[in-house]
This record gives C-alpha cells, sequence and structure tokens, in this order.
C-alpha cells in the first residue's frame, strides 16, 4: 500500500512538474549555497539506494533513487543550469532515467556501483560549478 501511495504521489509530482508547475520557480531561484546542501543530500542519498540494492530490495532501492531526485536534486537543477546546464542535464538522465531503469532491470550490483560511482563523480562536479 505504501508503495502504491509513493508511486501516485512521485508520477504526480513529475507530472505536475512536465506542466510547469509553481515548483519550478523556487526551484530555479534556491541559493547557490542551498543546492550545494541538496548535492550532498542527493549523493547521500544514492549511495543509501546503492546499499540497499546491495542487500537485494531492487524495488526499495528504486524508489530511494526516486525520492533522491524528487526531494534533493531537483533543487539543484535550477542553480546548475545557471553554470553548467549541459552537466545539469546530463545528471537529471543519470539518476532519473539510467539508474532507475538498471535497477529496475536487475543489473549486477557492480554495474550499478559503477553507475553511482559516475554520477557521484559528476556531482562533485556540479558542487565545485555552484561555488
Amino acid at each position: 500500500m505504501r508503495r502504491i501511495l509513493f508511486l501516485a504521489l512521485f508520477s504526480s509530482s513529475l507530472a505536475l512538474a512536465a506542466c510547469g508547475g509553481s515548483d519550478d520557480s523556487e526551484h530555479e531561484n534556491a541559493s547557490p549555497a542551498v543546492a550545494r546542501k541538496e548535492v550532498a543530500e542527493t549523493r547521500d542519498a544514492l549511495n543509501a539506494a546503492l546499499a540497499t540494492y546491495k542487500q537485494g530490495d531492487k524495488a526499495g532501492a528504486r524508489e530511494q533513487v526516486a525520492e533522491a531526485y524528487v526531494s534533493h536534486f531537483e533543487e539543484v537543477e535550477g542553480p546548475l543550469e545557471g553554470k553548467d546546464d549541459e552537466l545539469k542535464e546530463s545528471l537529471e538522465h543519470a539518476i532519473s532515467d539510467n539508474l532507475r531503469s538498471s535497477m529496475k532491470a536487475g543489473k549486477p550490483a557492480r554495474a550499478i556501483e559503477a553507475q553511482v560511482k559516475a554520477i557521484v563523480a559528476d556531482l562533485d562536479k556540479a558542487e565545485a560549478a555552484l561555488q
């Protein structure tokens, strides 16, 4: 039941974001300091998702990645777009599309770990760009 509620909420938030909901301006106006904090939160959340995946809870790990994106990375997007739009787009796809798809496909933990490490390296670049 909790999973269904989460998926419904997540789908609704994606639909709202796609329609240009009012949250976009809030994310765009996040200060660089807030964005840097959210980069760290995103990094921590992705590492936690990796640990969950390694423990065999693939669905739980996908949920953690989705939550990391919605709750943390979205706060990074606006400020990062002004500094390095290409990096923002790359991170966006790496987290919300590629990593979740790989987890859903049940790829080996070492492949997921490599993806997370690459995303973390790009998050480090984002953090530096936001200085």
